[in-house]
């Protein structure tokens, strides 16, 4: 369970970087659907790719993890950055 936490806390910082990096650029819709899907399909490529190292081997359930924690920390940011401006 703490290995999942891990992933998801690691993709998660992976979605702030990519919504700092890219906030001024994209609508807030492309933004969130960017983000999320960049880290999830990188997270997909890192598990593929653990399954060539030896001692690794690719998880869906990391996998899914790793996009949970993209996906929750990208409707964080929405909701801090959009949803203010609406009051």
């Amino acid at each position: 369970m703490q290995d999942k936490f891990i992933h998801a806390a690691a993709y998660a910082l992976m979605a702030f970087l990519f919504w700092q990096a890219w906030r001024e650029h994209l609508h807030k819709h492309l933004l969130i659907i960017l983000t999320v899907f960049f880290c999830s399909v990188y997270g997909m490529t890192d598990e593929w790719y653990q399954s060539f190292v030896a001692g690794r081997d690719a998880s869906y359930s990391d996998w899914i993890a790793d996009t949970l924690g993209a996906f929750l920390l990208t409707i964080i940011r929405y909701n801090r950055e959009f949803m203010r401006l609406r009051s």
